[in-house]
């Protein structure tokens, strides 16, 4: 049986933090209420939407990689994410001026591993899947099989779709014309919105508009009731690398 949950949506923005990204990073911050009002649709009808983002990034050699997100509570997200502290961390949030000053944080340097990134936004706390819609939106101006360790990330590429599809995760995809994208976008219910260009920072797309779009298409769909299923978290082992200050290193 159908179940409205038209009201109620968690959302993860997945940012490509790589050198080139930066004007991306900055037109979804200052765009995010052409999302969220086009979300909201109907004015007398409350919106329960909580937001957060996953900007990722790594060497150019694969073995550094850098993440974060609005987590601060001060354990590293890594450590927040798959319960390696025992202090409480804090992951989304209702207060739209909290993403954008969280996103206006976020440095840009490095490589793409856009996969990792994904993996890692799918982990997120969210809430039950039969009483609220989840939606992944991932951007990036690289193809994926330009990214870095990409032989490591393809292997699980199947493996990340299924996830997707288990989560019960709306994936919206902004990014470049690229084939190990298409293959992402198989992804039932998955959006692919493509660049007319690389290594621009998305420069070419209206982020107004898109982000729009994608609020529309999430308030207009009504899920199925489902119930929860297992997932395997932390497909690349993630859940096992040794943080730092602000990176993370992990096996090739």
């Amino acid at each position: 049986m159908a179940t409205s949950t038209k009201g109620v949506v968690d959302v993860v923005f997945c940012l490509d933090a790589s050198g080139s990204m930066a004007p991306c990073i900055d037109a979804v911050r200052k765009n995010l209420d052409a999302f969220l009002d086009a979300l909201g649709g109907d004015v007398n009808r409350k919106i329960d939407c909580r937001l957060d983002f996953l900007a990722h990034s790594c060497g150019e050699d694969g073995e550094l990689v850098r993440s974060m997100s609005l987590n601060k509570s001060g354990v590293d997200l890594i450590k927040a994410l798959y319960g390696q502290s025992p202090q409480p961390a804090a992951f989304f949030t209702t207060d739209r001026s909290a993403i954008r000053r969280g996103l206006q944080e976020v440095k840009v340097y490095g490589d793409e591993a856009m996969l990792i990134a994904l993996d890692m936004a799918l982990d997120f706390p969210w809430r039950p899947q039969a009483g609220c819609h989840r939606v992944v939106v991932l951007l990036t101006d690289e193809p994926l099989e330009a990214n870095a360790i990409w032989q490591t990330q393809q292997a699980k590429l199947d493996a990340i779709i299924d996830k997707v599809q288990r989560l019960g995760v709306k994936l919206y995809i902004v990014g470049p014309a690229s084939r190990g994208l298409e293959t992402l976008a198989e992804a039932d219910k998955c959006l692919y919105q493509k660049s007319t260009q690389t290594h621009d920072g998305l420069g070419s797309i209206d982020f107004s508009k898109v982000l729009g779009q994608i609020g529309k298409s999430v308030s207009s769909s009504v899920l199925q009731g489902r119930s929860e299923v297992g997932v395997k978290r932390a497909l690349f082992g993630q859940d096992e690398w040794v943080a730092s200050q602000d990176s993370i290193r992990g096996g090739r």
